[in-house]
């Protein structure tokens, strides 16, 4: 059975690792596009996941990492 869970719901289930946008990105970092694909560039923030032409994703899991200041790149 498939459940669709709010976010609310979601901040509450630290367990379950998600894909998010970008606008979820910038809302959880305070980190703007550019910056942050500058950042990536230099090997300081996690890199996006091509899901499609239009579809580029971050894993919830590493954002944090990233904020928390524990996140190493692969």
């Amino acid at each position: 059975m498939i459940k669709i869970m709010s976010k609310d719901e979601l901040l509450l289930e630290p367990e379950i690792d998600r894909m998010i946008k970008e606008g979820e990105c910038k809302w959880l970092t305070s980190i703007g596009p550019s910056t942050r694909h500058y950042m990536i560039k230099m090997g300081r923030f996690p890199k996006r996941y091509v899901y499609g032409p239009k579809t580029k994703l971050y894993r919830l899991s590493e954002v944090q990492a990233s904020v928390k200041g524990t996140w190493k790149p692969e």
